[in-house]
């Protein structure tokens, strides 16, 4: 491991790091904001806003690993201040004979990349670096790297403006003036404020700003301003005024979800109706919505950010339509479909890449909801058990429906983990008994079954190539859905056949991503309340319900899964219905006589 030495200057370099007096300080949302939006423009796993003192270096921020610092020893961001005119970017750190041999390096967290951008006050000291970090060997565009630029300059002005907050609060304290105390904090407030309008309005990324309820466009930077297309005329406005095309769309719906939960929401390809140069059109887009809380800890404003990403969906659109046209050519055409077929995936993959980031993110964020729902889990039990007795009717209550909230928030977020963990990569899948599988469904929903005096009839299965245990899981929530949609006063019959079919003789729509000329159908049929054809694209999409909480339980998400696990086998899915006359989900998989 090369280790690096102190260079000239290196006293007045850590007595400028100690005049900011940043240190050891608790985490910051200004700070916090940086790294995110780092990591977010970088397309990055990990980013950290790192300072270098005599003996280590601790992160003030950091996004996408727990340590809180390291020795100056290992850290890479002891080489990055050598030089503070310029970025320092490792491309595989594995072959680079600095860090080759560094724990950082060949342990956790595995550093392969690493793209650093020193933090130099104005005095022309390096305090530390803001740097992204990948476990995978990788490059940075110019303008992701002028990105990391603009945001370490940000890091700065925050030290700037923590040291003048510093030297006003001496000062406060010494000439004990109240009048003074609050002007200068109304000014350092401001500053703040406007030092996070400026971080928006710079963004490369389209990003805005819903304040208040009525989700005011309070600042829009131009890539945002761009993509609505409609200008500055929006500033200032309600969204439901500025943009009137999005009713009966569900995002008025989500933002305000919200804004009262404070839970952040994410989305990826999703379509969008807007009016841009006075032309209604469809568009598509990666998004995200972040409550922003205020010293009190309550949501005030909605930061979005936004990706479009409506050639990336038309290409893979154009993708699928080509592959099955050329499917049907005969094998003097192979070689050529096979070629195009590959230019056309190169196209995708931009969309590949942001879709894995955000199902990464979708999981931790899933993760991470757990701890604190457990705590209120056994508070709430807790207070049951304790002081049950004491409480009055309405406060046992509010206890019974705070552990039914619970519950359901529990359910929620083991179904978005099952969703995450769902691998969308090829796999090497073996033979699989789908008698066999759906006898373990049926064990697993046994105590369900007894309980509606259900009846299942099964035909003959086949033997299909895949994965037992997303299989398991696929039949298991479409049994599931079937007994919970059948009325309550009614005893359940599911109907499970199997026939093979050739994929010519594939009904309209039916799109399978595999080659394979024969298919498996799987249909699975029950005589509950059914629904509304129109609807049939929503009910595979996550958190999307055609009926209420309270009329049947469930969180939206079983049926985004039984999808995804059909499309990773090279299958497709769909249903049919009549409502109040019971529903037919037919399954599409590769036939195992291929």
């Amino acid at each position: 491991m090369n280790k690096t030495l102190p260079h000239t200057g290196e006293a007045q370099r850590i007595d400028a790091l100690d005049s900011y007096n940043i240190l050891d300080t608790l985490p910051e949302q200004d700070y916090d904001a940086i790294t995110q939006l780092a990591a977010y423009i970088c397309q990055t796993p990990v980013a950290l806003i790192s300072f270098v003192d005599n003996e280590r270096q601790w992160f003030k921020s950091h996004f996408g690993i727990d340590q809180t610092e390291t020795t100056r020893e290992v850290a890479f961001c002891a080489h990055n201040i050598l030089d503070p005119y310029g970025p320092m970017v490792i491309e595989d750190a594995r072959s680079d004979p600095r860090f080759a041999d560094n724990p950082l390096v060949t342990g956790d967290p595995h550093v392969v990349f690493y793209a650093g951008m020193p933090l130099v006050d104005s005095q022309g000291f390096a305090l530390g670096s803001l740097c992204v970090i990948d476990r995978q060997a990788r490059q940075l565009s110019d303008e992701q790297i002028a990105a990391l630029g603009l945001l370490s300059r940000q890091v700065v002005s925050l030290l700037d403006l923590r040291k003048a907050n510093n030297l006003l609060t001496a000062s406060q304290e010494l000439s004990r003036m109240e009048s003074r105390d609050k002007e200068m904090t109304r000014i350092a407030l401001a500053k703040s404020e406007a030092l996070f309008r400026n971080l928006i309005e710079e963004a490369p990324v389209a990003t805005c700003l819903f304040v208040g309820r009525e989700m005011v466009f309070d600042i829009a930077n131009r890539p945002m301003l761009d993509i609505l297309g409609k200008g500055d005329a929006i500033l200032g406005k309600p969204l439901a005024e500025a943009l009137p095309e999005l009713a009966g769309q569900p995002f008025l719906g989500i933002l305000d979800e919200v804004f009262t939960t404070g839970i952040p929401y994410e989305a990826e390809g999703v379509g969008a109706d807007l009016v841009v140069d006075g032309m209604l059109d469809t568009f598509y887009f990666n998004f995200t919505y972040k409550p922003i809380r205020n010293t009190a800890g309550e949501v005030f404003a909605i930061m979005q950010m936004t990706v479009d990403v409506t050639k990336q969906v038309l290409d893979r659109r154009q993708i699928e339509m080509s592959e099955a046209r050329y499917r049907n050519l005969s094998f003097e055409l192979e070689q050529k479909v096979q070629i195009r077929t590959q230019e056309l995936t190169m196209a995708n993959q931009d969309l590949i890449r942001s879709n894995e980031n955000l199902q990464q993110f979708a999981y931790i964020a899933s993760h991470d909801l757990q701890e604190p729902l457990r705590k209120i889990q056994s508070f709430s039990s807790l207070l049951q058990n304790k002081y049950g007795n004491a409480l009055d009717e309405d406060a046992r209550g509010y206890l019974n429906r705070m552990n039914a909230a619970g519950l359901r928030m529990s359910t929620l977020i083991k179904d978005l983990l099952t969703y995450s963990q769902i691998s969308t990569r090829q796999q090497a899948y073996g033979a699989v008994a789908l008698s066999e599988i759906l006898a373990e469904a049926l064990t697993t929903l046994e105590w369900q079954i007894e309980e509606r005096h259900a009846k299942v009839e099964v035909g003959n299965l086949p033997v299909v190539s895949g994965d037992a245990s997303q299989l398991r899981q696929l039949f298991q929530n479409l049994l599931s859905n079937a007994l919970k949609f059948t009325p309550a006063e009614e005893k359940p019959l599911v109907q499970i056949k199997f026939q093979i079919c050739d994929r010519d003789r594939l009904p309209a729509g039916v799109r399978p991503n595999n080659p394979a000329v024969q298919f498996c159908q799987i249909s699975i049929s029950d005589e509950g309340v059914g629904f509304d054809t129109k609807y049939l694209d929503r009910i595979f999409q996550v958190f999307q319900r055609l009926h209420g909480k309270d009329e049947f339980p469930g969180t939206g998400v079983g049926l985004a899964i039984c999808q995804r696990v059909v499309e990773n086998h090279g299958g497709w899915i769909t249903a049919s219905s009549v409502a109040g006359q019971g529903a037919t989900f037919v399954v599409y998989l590769p036939s195992e006589a291929e």
